[in-house]
């Protein structure tokens, strides 16, 4: 089971059956309660000094709005372990201050005031020496008394013989005051209620308390307590006739609001009609772009295949060229060797005419020479 002093405990309260369990009216029936049974001269002294007060333990914040009232100030601060409690509360009371912290970061006050939460710890009196570490000057506590009959959240019974007059050194109790709430309204609290005021000694300067601070039981208080618990009564009844209103008003709204949301229904049918026209057509038209898919891999398929024949294309270019660039050497040698043939056929030419003209020259040089013989012969015969 989680601690019930534990953050997780309380926040877990707040998120669920806090309300429906009637803690807002508790709270603020114990502040009525506390707020009346502070002695005059306490009330005086806050309202002069405007002191700053802790209400801790403040839960929803309906507490720290009484005290408020009732003591004419504006200088308390919620302080609850849960920030479930402290964000509802700024929420509701948005005017006031409020702080979630644990007791170990609680912040120093002239007043700390706590409302029904010693009785969840076993060691109640542990916790008030804590919380008179941060008290300048007084310390209230609001407990149940004689709750000899516990209910499963509380651990402790305060009685008269187990409640100190000085819970740690430099404290005393300088008020101590009962009542049975029970006679009050007993749908918030079946059975009494004691108030503890505790100074710090050294804090009272010449305020000087004396015995009427301390009785049990005030018959005159239970008749105002019941008056203020008729006038808180007719508050929450006023209170609960005006949310039946408004929640009479968001029914009406409601209704107006689901003839829109009917009428909206209708018009997203309408519309998702039109969508599934849309996605027929749009199943269409993938199954024509899967046709087109298709035929762009045979284009491509197609395109690939011309593209190798290009390339085997420009490699026998390639090799074509190579052959002509070598064709064209060897036309430029036979060029070249024509011309040197050319220049030695001419020269052969002229030397045969060379030779042609000396055989010439000799043939007649012989035939001259030969007619010469025959005539001589001739002559002689």
């Amino acid at each position: 089971m989680t601690d019930i002093n534990s953050k997780q405990y309380w926040d877990h309260r707040f998120s669920t059956d806090w309300v429906s369990a009637g803690g807002h009216g508790q709270t603020r029936f114990f502040a009525t309660i506390a707020a009346k049974l502070m002695p005059d001269w306490f009330k005086d002294l806050v309202l002069r000094e405007q002191w700053s007060i802790c209400d801790w333990g403040c839960a929803e914040g309906q507490g720290v709005d009484e005290l408020s009232k009732w003591l004419g100030v504006n200088s308390i601060t919620g302080v609850d372990i849960s920030e479930v409690a402290i964000e509802k509360a700024q929420g509701s009371f948005p005017h006031r201050r409020f702080k979630a912290q644990s007791l170990d970061d609680l912040d120093d006050y002239d007043v700390i005031f706590s409302s029904n939460t010693l009785e969840h710890f076993d060691s109640p009196f542990d916790v008030a020496a804590r919380l008179a570490e941060h008290t300048k000057c007084f310390l209230v506590l609001l407990l149940p008394f004689q709750e000899y009959d516990r209910i499963p959240e509380h651990f402790f019974t305060f009685d008269l013989d187990n409640i100190p007059v000085c819970p740690v050194p430099g404290f005393a109790a300088v008020a101590c005051r009962v009542v049975d709430a029970a006679k009050i309204n007993i749908n918030h609290w079946n059975g009494k209620q004691i108030l503890l005021v505790y100074a710090r000694l050294s804090a009272l300067g010449d305020t000087r308390p004396d015995l009427r601070n301390f009785f049990i039981g005030d018959d005159t208080y239970e008749a105002f307590a019941q008056e203020r618990c008729q006038s808180i009564t007719q508050q929450h009844a006023s209170e609960r006739q005006q949310f039946a209103s408004q929640l009479a008003q968001t029914h009406s709204g409601q209704a107006a609001t689901n003839a829109r949301l009917e009428s909206t229904e209708k018009t997203l049918q309408d519309v998702c009609a039109e969508l599934d026209a849309e996605k027929e057509k749009l199943t269409r038209s993938q199954a024509t772009l899967a046709e087109r898919d298709q035929a762009l891999v045979e284009l491509t398929r197609a395109i690939s295949e011309r593209d190798q024949t290009i390339d085997e294309a420009k490699q026998e270019c390639g090799a074509l060229s190579a052959e002509i660039a070598s064709l064209h050497a060897c036309i430029e040698r036979l060029k070249i060797e024509g011309e040197h043939c050319a220049r030695l056929l001419t020269e052969v030419r002229a030397h045969a005419d060379g030779v042609e003209r000396q055989m010439n020259t000799m043939l007649r040089s012989k035939a001259w020479r030969l007619r010469s013989a025959i005539r001589r012969l001739v002559g002689r015969a």
